[in-house]
């Protein structure tokens, strides 16, 4: 039997002033971890992934046993509305996401299992932390080309990160970026000079630049752009409006168009260049995090809402079993481990406890319902025992032990 071994989390705050906590400070000399605006397929919390490590995916491991990947990084992140909160993905498996948040002095700890499968026809879905609720804006990748927005990057004049708007675009689409002289010519031949590249912010924002009497929109710039299936089309900005407004001119294969942003360039707005029109405009910036809703072996990126002030850090000490000591108070109990996790038939529990103990073991799936309770003794003492996992439907549970003393929190998969 290959023992897997989950340390639970105690949630024992009768004396808060005596829990332990993530300790902040100096966070503003922390790294700063930023999305990619290369590829989608690297965000902010996989931005630290050894690329020489195929299974390394940045915030977890792939675990040849499993299948799964496992979360193995605790981090920092300031939420959309400002709220500093510890965080980790704790794994993906069979689809679903699950990942854990708490207050920094580990107060108001949360597990949630977020399933991808409804979003499969889409690059993201997204998860506000606040708001504690699923988002859904993005249409079906393969129904836009480009999707204009405010975004970060790097600007040395500034000595960091800069949100600007413009344009990027979709996975699987490429673009030529062709120049010209004043008053020159330019077709699609010129993308044998200029080749194609599959950077989502080949377009990006360097189009415009602000000059001496207003926004100056280079017109030696021109735009051919590859889409999903192998159309080129022809871009061309002619004006933009600027923050007030974020409005945005520009021409698709000879016809006049435009999209806007709103004051602050606060929308984004998905294109099809083949169609030649607006296909969906989200206005709702209040989310933390997007998770990859597609499957893919190559990265599983999760990416933070940069643009609108989320910002991420990894912990100092970032070992996922961080959480293990987080919130603890000076308990007189303590779960030693469960095994085996994955489980199909039982699952063993070790306590250690200066008293007997009766524990109501309750098991809840991913809707939040009591699907199996057991009482279950332990004597003084480092004991175990047995819960058993009979016509339980294979998936991830949550396992709560709990009593006067104890409320302890896991998760579980269950295999067929």
């Amino acid at each position: 039997m290959n023992r897997i071994i989950t340390t639970l989390i105690l949630a024992s705050f009768v004396t808060i002033a005596k829990a332990q906590f993530f300790d902040t400070t100096g966070i503003a000399n922390w790294p700063l971890l930023t999305n990619s605006y290369d590829t989608w397929m690297r965000g902010a919390f996989d931005s630290n992934r050894d690329p020489n490590n195929q299974s390394d995916y940045g915030w977890g491991f792939y675990d040849i046993q499993t299948h799964f990947i496992m979360g193995d990084s605790i981090y920092i992140i300031k939420t959309q509305a400002g709220n500093y909160k510890a965080i980790s993905v704790d794994q993906l498996a069979s689809g679903v996401y699950t990942v854990s948040y708490s207050d920094l002095d580990g107060s108001n700890y949360v597990t949630k299992t977020l399933d991808r499968s409804p979003y499969g026809s889409k690059n993201f879905f997204y998860y506000s932390i606040d708001q504690d609720v699923v988002k859904d804006f993005e249409p079906a990748t393969a129904g836009w080309d480009i999707v204009f927005t405010k975004y970060l990057t790097f600007i040395p004049f500034f000595g960091g990160y800069y949100p600007v708007s413009g344009a990027l675009t979709n996975r699987g689409v490429e673009v030529s970026q062709v120049e010209f002289n004043p008053g020159g010519s330019y077709s699609v031949n010129d993308t044998v000079n200029f080749p194609m590249s599959d950077n989502i912010s080949t377009i990006g924002y360097d189009w415009k630049d602000a000059g001496p009497v207003g926004i100056v929109i280079y017109d030696t710039l021109v735009y051919y752009v590859k889409d999903q299936n192998g159309n080129v089309n022809e871009l061309k900005f002619t004006d933009y409006s600027g923050s007030a407004t974020g409005k945005m001119v520009f021409e698709v294969n000879g016809q006049p168009d435009s999209i806007v942003l709103d004051s602050g360039n606060v929308s984004q707005v998905y294109y099809s260049l083949q169609a030649g029109t607006e296909i969906i405009k989200n206005q709702d910036n209040a989310w933390d995090v997007a998770l990859l809703a597609q499957a893919s072996f190559s990265a599983i990126p999760v990416r933070i809402n940069d643009a609108n002030g989320v910002e991420l850090y990894v912990y100092p000490n970032a070992d996922i079993t961080q959480w293990n000591s987080i919130g603890i108070e000076e308990n007189t109990v303590d779960v030693v481990s469960i095994y085996p996790n994955p489980a199909s038939d039982f699952i063993n529990i070790a306590l250690r406890a200066d008293m007997r103990n009766n524990v109501t073991a309750s098991l809840i799936n991913q809707s939040g319902q009591i699907v199996k309770t057991e009482e279950i003794s332990f004597d003084l003492g480092l004991s175990e025992a047995s819960m058993s996992l009979d016509n339980v439907v294979p998936g991830v549970y949550l396992l709560q032990l709990s009593n006067s003393e104890i409320n302890a929190i896991s998760r579980i998969i269950v295999t067929p």
